[in-house]
């Protein structure tokens, strides 16, 4: 390999140049054969051309900080082949996102640098690293005590007033609006927007629940919808941040993700699990049927508890008539009774008093008749007038006067000569 030197007052160095470092560098790589091997590592970025598969990979610590990174590449002869055994395995395609174990060869180019070439991949690494995911992230929030806390919210009997948590334009939340709409319930619902898939989901959902806690005295309860789709789509809803949120919201939640055979950490800390979007709109409309059959239950009840109440108050006011009946019947007779002794006694009391009133007025009349100057003349009594007035009084005659004797069969006339009057004792 040529060399050239610098000679200068100071020193001589011995220098080559880039290429020729870099050809050494690949011979050596290449005498290596290439370095064959597996590694796991987080596909950072996937992008397809002309049939290749470009991956930038990347390995981080547990904070976030990357500790390597990596060019990889499938070439087009074996890229489409990878892609579907990765999805036969794992229900998706190669994306941005998530871990993957590769089998890789190192090439290195002097002009475009060092690549890894690959050759395999393990799905089942994936799975099992979303299963270990998944088993820590339920065991953090059972020491946190958040597996329970939001089914202690219970969903109100009416709850008309919804916040939603999904994506706008979602197929999934078409369906649920639609639903809805089509019970001919008027909801109140409100979109609060969030990703639903890939790295950026688990804090855009963390987000979207701070937003509806933040105006939770606006609604009955919130609703975290998503469609279907794959294993690796529906990943964000194990991430602990995103059952966190739905754990800690201040509304009940009702989760509906994915297809009926799914099942997420979000749907274990929610106060109620339902199978799919339509399954939430499902359960918001049974709500209002309970209700309904609740309420006609309750009037029917009302309705006999009435009937046999008025049965019985027939049957208590026919009795109460009868007794009524029977009490004035003998109340009226009590009276007529004492009706009939009072006018018996008034009878009695009017005949007693009429006939006294008839022996006074004989005995009244046998005076009047005693007092009849004609029965007193008759007797040989006369009645002495003077000037035609009845003389009671002696002083009422003089001397010289003239007086009149009347008698029962004539009268006289005479002058009194001598007239007496004798004192009283």
């Amino acid at each position: 390999m040529p060399k050239e030197s610098l000679e200068t007052d100071a020193f001589r160095e011995e220098f080559m140049t880039l290429s020729a470092y870099l050809d050494q560098v690949q011979g050596l790589i290449e005498d290596a054969e290439g370095l064959p091997g597996w590694i796991v590592c987080e596909l950072a970025k996937v992008s397809w051309s002309k049939g290749h598969c470009y991956l930038e990979l990347v390995e981080s610590d547990p904070g976030g900080i990357p500790l390597a990174k990596a060019r990889g590449t499938i070439w087009s002869y074996k890229a489409k082949l990878l892609n579907n055994i990765f999805r036969l395995g794992t229900g998706d395609d190669l994306r941005e996102g998530i871990k993957v174990m590769l089998q890789v060869q190192v090439q290195f180019s002097p002009v475009y640098g060092l690549s890894l070439n690959v050759l395999d991949l393990n799905p089942s690494y994936t799975l099992g690293d979303m299963e270990a995911q998944r088993r820590a992230t339920l065991q953090r929030l059972e020491k946190e005590g958040l597996m329970e806390r939001n089914k202690e919210l219970e969903v109100p009997a009416l709850p008309y007033r919804i916040a939603v948590v999904s994506a706008q334009g979602a197929a999934g939340y078409g369906d649920f609006m639609k639903h809805l709409s089509d019970s001919g319930i008027r909801f109140e619902v409100e979109l609060f927007e969030a990703a639903m898939q890939g790295s950026e989901a688990p804090a855009s959902i963390e987000k979207a629940f701070e937003r509806i806690n933040e105006v939770s005295f606006k609604f009955d309860a919130a609703v975290l919808i998503r469609g279907g789709g794959s294993n690796l789509d529906l990943v964000c809803f194990d991430d602990y941040l995103v059952a966190k949120a739905v754990a800690m919201s201040s509304l009940p939640v009702i989760s509906g993700i994915g297809h009926e055979r799914d099942n997420h950490i979000c749907d274990d800390v929610a106060s109620v699990r339902v199978k799919t979007p339509t399954g939430a709109a499902d359960f918001l409309i049974q709500k209002f049927a309970d209700a309904s059959e609740t309420i006609n239950s309750l009037e029917q009840r009302l309705l006999d508890a009435y009937s046999q109440m008025l049965e019985e108050n027939a049957s208590a006011l026919e009795r109460f008539s009868l007794r009524i009946s029977s009490a004035l019947s003998r109340f009226v007779e009590s009276r007529f009774s004492a009706l009939k002794d009072l006018e018996h006694r008034i009878d009695s009391a009017v005949s007693g008093r009429i006939l006294s009133e008839e022996h006074r007025l004989d005995r009244m009349q046998i005076l009047f008749q005693g007092a009849d100057p004609t029965a007193i003349l008759g007797k040989g009594y006369g009645i002495i007038l003077k000037d035609g007035q009845k003389v009671t009084d002696i002083l009422q005659i003089e001397e010289g006067g003239r007086i009149t004797v009347m008698m029962k069969d004539g009268k006289v006339t005479f002058t009194a000569r001598e007239v007496v009057h004798e004192k009283k004792k």
